[in-house]
């Protein structure tokens, strides 16, 4: 099988499993249900398969694409490190605004200098939905999702989490040492 074709094959895989999943919830089956059969929360497979309808206007949301997550959780590193705040506000959510002003975030990231070093770029980034569920790159969601990357700096390496809420506005930033343990988010 060569590349193309099993590409294909995937995208109608994935096609497949979102009409089982509509079609079981067309039948009754819970969210609970569902996400036990694939191996995740109810909450992730809402996340994943869900169709929430805003109540004030009665159309679907629309789901966001994982790579535009990628790029949000790259994006913030990226102006943190350059102590570009005035370009970092608008990204964020402002009642996180309030929780985590740029001060803080600045003094955060003088922190970080004295024990890793400059930022060099990031790597691995992908988005994870509750519980940790790493989704596929051409995959679309709904809901706060989590930007989860590696940043790789000077003398070491840290972990990047962003969540990411359903507009697209960041409502969380975390910085933690690789050997962390588990994470709030």
């Amino acid at each position: 099988m060569d590349i193309r074709t099993a590409h294909q094959a995937l995208k109608e895989a994935r096609r497949n499993l979102d009409a089982a999943v509509q079609a079981a919830r067309a039948q009754g089956r819970t969210w609970a249900q569902i996400g036990e059969e694939l191996g995740m929360t109810r909450q992730a497979a809402f996340k994943r398969f869900g169709r929430p309808v805003d109540p004030s206007t009665g159309d679907e949301i629309t789901p966001r694409s994982v790579r535009d997550v990628v790029d949000l959780t790259e994006r913030v590193f990226a102006l943190i490190a350059a102590g570009d705040y005035d370009q970092l506000t608008p990204l964020m959510h402002p009642q996180t605004l309030q929780e985590i002003p740029p001060a803080l975030i600045a003094d955060t990231w003088r922190k970080v200098l004295t024990e890793v070093g400059a930022l060099e770029r990031c790597e691995g980034t992908h988005v994870e939905l509750p519980g940790g569920t790493a989704i596929e790159s051409d995959e679309q969601v709904v809901g706060t999702v989590v930007g989860a990357t590696t940043l790789e700096c000077e003398a070491g390496s840290l972990h990047g989490r962003v969540a990411v809420s359903d507009d697209s506005r960041v409502v969380g930033i975390l910085l933690v040492p690789t050997d962390h343990g588990p994470l709030p988010f």
